[in-house]
């Protein structure tokens, strides 16, 4: 699509006023798990402190929490954005060679898409002493409004004054101005972002509320989960008499052809299996498809823990753990080897916690690796083959463990499979692009073929995409080999 159909004519071609809810969705269950794993040593004022938000009511979402485990310390309030907050508090006992934490909710959630037909012409114009006025064109920690954002700004905007206008210019400058990096480009915060000119959807959305903000528009981001697996971040302003109006430049640039680092065919599935029409990068300007549940709202959530009897704070919380800025979990007097992390599932609750664990070695393999713990996941891994047979991670999970094995052969075989595999979030996806073709050079020189692995290293070059020191990666082994001795260390 071209920069001209991206103008602000195309994104305004709307003709009413109000916002539209359709009837109800279906209920969908589903559980959030967190999973403290190999604890070998708990030392006597050892233990575990852990927060996590509860997903908020919302015009989008109904949501029904039908259990919480362990008992929790209580469910805090922040004040300023409006979340609820789980705080854990567990002392676990290492009894065997090796023990496991675990903490979960169970939820019914029912989702609706929400769509916007904004006039221009009808906007009314802001309250400012509304509390959320004040509170959401305010400058904070990563959200900066001042400086080189508020003249970025004012460039964008010109001489427009209409903030549904102003908006859509800002919406459309992002997605034709940034790259999109997996995981995300240099510091969370809105001005390195515009220094850079690159990052993930976290920092889109940050860098899109700081703009707006700075002109008077009350924006803040919002993070949801999707149905499909993989986290996302996008925005939302307030528009007077309509309230909070979504607007996702992050995946609006995906549906530019030449913007989305995506072939046509992989941006169709992508959006397919997230209920966004094809075609329109203006429709995230203001409608919010359902596949999804949204966890946390705004940056910067504070509130007060009972347990440490003090205030503490996260500038982003997704939707906690080890997922949050900083991480939203204190380990004190257990072993430092431990891995942990946390994850949703949708379409059913996990009857056992042998269930649980199971999907937890697959999902936070990369940290089970990491550690040298291969022989944990390998399970794990032959689950997910009777369970599914073309999703990337189990691929890419399974390639890594057979190299490890020296089963190369085999190694190459998964890897290739992750390469055309399926993949629920773009964050997968740019893995199985870029560090499998890395996967499969190590492959190859430890199979004595030099030239092969030479031709992906420089696939993985010439994409020049350097997510997790993808190039860099790439560039150290067209030097010299890869040998045995760095594939186990």
């Amino acid at each position: 699509m071209t920069r001209e159909a991206l103008t602000l004519t195309a994104a305004i071609l709307i003709t009413a006023l109000g916002m539209v809810l359709p009837a109800a969705g279906s209920t969908l269950e589903g559980s959030f798990w967190y999973t403290v794993d190999h604890i070998t040593k708990v030392e006597e004022d050892g233990g575990i402190l852990l927060w996590v938000t509860l997903p908020p009511e919302r015009a989008e979402q109904s949501l029904t929490i039908t259990k919480i485990v362990p008992e929790p310390v209580a469910i805090l309030e922040d004040q300023t954005n409006g979340n609820r907050v789980i705080e854990w508090s567990l002392r676990p006992e290492a009894k065997y060679e090796s023990t496991v934490s675990f903490f979960h909710f169970d939820f019914e959630l029912e989702q609706k898409p929400l769509y916007f037909e904004i006039e221009a012409t009808e906007v009314k114009p802001f309250d400012k002493s509304a509390p959320d006025y004040v509170q959401y064109t305010r400058s904070e920690i990563g959200i900066q409004t001042d400086g080189v954002i508020l003249d970025q700004a004012r460039k964008i905007v010109g001489r427009e004054t209409n903030p549904w206008l102003q908006t859509n210019l800002i919406y459309d400058w992002i997605i034709n101005s940034l790259a999109f990096v997996p995981g995300g480009f240099g510091e969370q915060d809105a001005k390195s972002t515009l220094e850079h000119r690159k990052g993930n959807c976290a920092q889109y959305s940050g860098l899109f509320t700081a703009l707006c903000r700075s002109i008077g528009i009350p924006a803040r981001t919002v993070t949801n989960s999707w149905t499909g697996g993989g986290m996302h971040v996008f925005a939302e302003i307030q528009l007077t008499n309509l309230g909070w109006v979504p607007m996702d430049p992050s995946l609006g640039q995906m549906l530019i052809p030449e913007r989305s680092g995506m072939t046509p065919e992989e941006v169709n599935l992508y959006m397919s299996e997230k209920g966004i029409p094809l075609g329109d990068p203006t429709w995230l300007a203001g409608n919010l498809s359902d596949h999804r549940m949204i966890t946390g709202v705004g940056n910067n959530i504070s509130f007060h823990s009972p347990t440490l009897d003090q205030q503490v704070s996260f500038q982003q919380m997704s939707p906690g753990g080890v997922d949050a800025v900083p991480e939203a979990i204190r380990l004190t007097g257990l072993n430092r080897d431990i891995v942990h992390g946390g994850f949703f599932v949708f379409g059913q609750t996990l009857a056992t916690e042998e269930e649980a664990h199971r999907i937890a070695h697959q999902r936070l393999a990369r940290s089970f690796f990491k550690e040298g713990l291969y022989d944990v996941v390998d399970n794990a891994c032959r689950g997910s083959y009777q369970e599914s047979t073309d999703g990337i991670l189990t691929w890419i999970n399974a390639g890594k463990m057979y190299m490890h094995k020296e089963q190369y052969y085999k190694a190459e075989a998964a890897f290739k499979r992750a390469m055309t595999g399926v993949a629920m979030n773009r964050q997968d996806k740019v893995e199985a692009l870029i560090w499998t073709h890395n996967y499969l050079g190590n492959c190859y020189d430890l199979l004595g073929q030099r030239e092969m692995a030479e031709k992906e290293y420089q696939q993985v070059v010439e994409r020049g995409n350097n997510y997790r020191g993808a190039v860099d990666y790439a560039r150290k082994y067209l030097k010299k080999e890869f040998s045995k001795k760095a594939s186990d260390d």
